[in-house]
């Protein structure tokens, strides 16, 4: 059993390391003074394991900081230099970058650049649903995307399209409540090309059949699940993408 004078004597130790910014090492002092003596008074234990709460939370709220601060870093090389001479192919990879980043406003911004100089909607609905259901509530998220689809496309044809295409998406991974919103917007259109009209009764059959069972919209297709990866992965995969893209100027 620890006795007081030894107690002390970690307790002052743990606080230097602390004073030092070592608090890992304090961490692993008070830990050490747990594991090794099972008879400390009840106060005593208490107060250890208070300590050592209290040192993880601060590592935790500093290994979050850096986290977010690599984010941010990974962003500015993302962007480094670049200007309106900026390619397709260099938007669309920022586009998924920010997206993996979970920056989904600036990662809607790079792919509207991108279909603006020509890139096709449809090759990326994905990511572009997946980044307006993240940010609209499902009573909002038909302006989001009036708005989106507005700055991308020009033809009432097409924007109902991409429209559609997206309702399709929500809808098949899980996010019903957008997708009915959109879809019964689009259902009071007159004069749908017939093509689009099966594609949209298709869907509001659907989202009404699973209205009534009162189950979850379930998806289309099994979805794997999605890869964890770091911020620091995630980097390499963009330096990666650029690598390639330059090498082919």
């Amino acid at each position: 059993m620890l006795g007081k004078f030894a107690r002390a004597l970690i307790r002052n130790e743990a606080n230097a390391y602390k004073a030092q910014g070592l608090q890992e090492e304090a961490l692993a002092l008070f830990r050490r003074a747990l594991a090794t003596s099972t008879d400390l008074p009840a106060e005593v234990k208490a107060s250890i394991e208070f300590e050592i709460r209290q040192i993880e939370e601060e590592l935790a709220g500093a290994a979050l900081e850096e986290s977010q601060q690599l984010s941010e870093e990974q962003i500015a090389v993302i962007r480094q230099g670049w200007s309106e001479n900026a390619t397709v192919d260099e938007l669309v990879v920022c586009a998924h970058s920010l997206h993996a980043l979970g920056r989904h406003g600036e990662a809607l911004l790079e792919f509207r650049k991108s279909i603006q100089k020509g890139y096709s909607p449809h090759r990326v609905i994905g990511p572009i649903s997946d980044c307006l259901v993240r940010l609209h509530e499902p009573r909002q998220v038909l302006d989001g995307v009036r708005g989106l689809t507005a700055e991308m496309v020009q033809g009432t044809r097409e924007r109902f399209n991409i429209t559609l295409s997206l309702a399709e998406q929500m809808w098949k991974t899980g996010n019903g409540e957008h997708a009915a919103a959109m879809a019964c917007h689009l259902a009071e259109f007159k004069g749908v090309p017939q093509d689009y009209r099966v594609r949209l009764d298709t869907l509001l059959k659907n989202l009404k059949s699973v209205k009534n069972l009162k189950k979850p919209i379930p998806a289309a297709e099994p979805q794997a699940p999605r890869e964890t990866v770091s911020n620091r992965s995630i980097f390499e995969r963009i330096r990666k993408a650029f690598r390639s893209f330059t090498a082919r100027r």
